[in-house]
């Protein structure tokens, strides 16, 4: 049965303005900045004239705007003028639940991911502030506008329900139960098949990439990527642009340093990969670690952080993950008491084949070191606890010898 406005609760469809604006919102609690990036980099190449408010700032045209309020501001009323064809607004769950959003206002919004079904996460602070959230995106989506949905993190399907958008899911697999129901019934999304990116109904897709012409996902193998490419994916298939425009903009794309600092950023090195990413707890580290174990390499460098906001049964999950990669594990000793280190030890030899451990005293002494031991065909894993102290160091150590991967 169809919604109509008596479903849902007044005052927040109270007053539904007669057209959306041009306008997407990217909320979740990983992925939404490389998300908001992917579409603007799609629309860019379109020839859109483009808005963009993220972690880093408020871009304009590509170019960085000082401030963030006024620029944003000025950007809202170029777009209602005409000026600007689009904004992409990266969503944070607290200043959402603290501020609210003007319901049905939003053309577009996405929700990358929340938890992807883990339960230690779902109990945790920065997971509820992001649920919490979630229901006021839903709502500031104009009912002629459409709300894209992770169809493989169940907690945010139930957005459905909060909505009078249309629901555009994505999934990683064809047969995924949320999106079968959703085609079923006639709705539309974007999944992969046999690595290839698919999008459409049940009776009319189309196959529009293959995961292996885009090497920031590793050829398909980093999942959580792959999810980035179907939202981005979906959120421009919503605006109907070309399907070569999005596979263009998809290959060339890579997770800028500048732009992206630790949002699994590919760089090269003497002959070997460097991956600079930032996993706080297991669970956002147990599918990186999955999709680099099968990135072809000769051996394995990472540099930890301490995890230090992780609980120590959790600190040994942390250790038995890097340890899969095998080579050697590069800590710095100072930020782990010894009770914490012996916990990431435990974790470290429940491996067949368990990693080389090297303690030093501080961040730069670790990053420093790993570069001194890598060969061409190694893959050096930087996990830091300050991303942006870490790359200062390790943009002094290989001076302009470190390039894009």
């Amino acid at each position: 049965m169809s919604k109509t406005l008596r479903d849902l609760q007044p005052p927040r469809f109270a007053a539904i303005p007669p057209h959306p604006l041009p306008l997407a919102g990217i909320a979740g609690s990983r992925g939404k900045s490389t998300t908001a990036w992917l579409l603007a980099e799609m629309l860019s190449l379109a020839g859109w004239r483009l808005a963009l408010w993220v972690s880093t700032g408020v871009y304009v045209h590509g170019q960085w705007q000082a401030g963030e309020l006024q620029p944003w501001a000025e950007a809202l009323t170029a777009l209602q003028s005409g000026h600007l064809d689009f904004a992409i607004q990266e969503l944070e769950g607290p200043v959402v639940s603290s501020v609210g959003l003007p319901a049905a206002h939003y053309m577009l919004a996405a929700v990358t991911t929340l938890c992807g079904n883990n339960e230690e996460c779902l109990l945790s602070p920065e997971a509820r502030q992001v649920a919490h959230a979630l229901p006021i995106i839903a709502q500031a989506v104009h009912p002629a506008g459409f709300l894209v949905l992770n169809a493989d993190d169940y907690a945010v399907l139930d957005l459905t329900r909060e909505t009078l958008a249309t629901p555009v899911l994505f999934a990683l697999h064809p047969e995924n139960p949320a999106l079968r129901r959703h085609l079923e019934h006639g709705g539309w999304g974007v999944w992969v098949d046999d690595g290839a990116v698919i999008c459409g109904t049940e009776e009319d897709c189309q196959s529009l990439f293959t995961l292996s012409t885009i090497p920031f996902t590793l050829s398909g193998m980093l999942t959580f990527q792959v999810q980035n490419v179907l939202c981005a994916t979906a959120l421009a298939r919503c605006l109907d642009l070309p399907v070569d425009v999005i596979a263009q903009a998809l290959q060339q794309f890579t997770p800028d340093p500048a732009r992206l600092l630790g949002s699994c950023n590919l760089l090269q090195y003497h002959g070997a990969t460097i991956l600079f990413d930032t996993p706080q707890h297991s669970w956002t580290l147990r599918a990186l670690i999955r999709g680099i174990r099968q990135q072809p390499h000769r051996r394995s460098v990472t540099v930890s952080h301490s995890f230090a906001a992780v609980t120590d049964d959790e600190l040994e999950e942390v250790g038995r993950l890097l340890g899969r990669l095998g080579g050697m594990v590069l800590l710095t000793k100072d930020d782990l008491p010894p009770d914490r280190l012996a916990r990431l030890q435990a974790g470290l030899l429940q491996n067949d084949i368990p990693p080389l451990l090297l303690a030093y005293p501080d961040q730069s002494a670790a990053i420093r070191a790993a570069l001194q031991r890598l060969q061409p065909g190694d893959l050096c894993l930087i996990l830091p606890d300050d991303p942006t102290q870490a790359w200062e160091i390790l943009a002094q150590a290989t001076g302009s010898r470190l390039s894009p991967w």
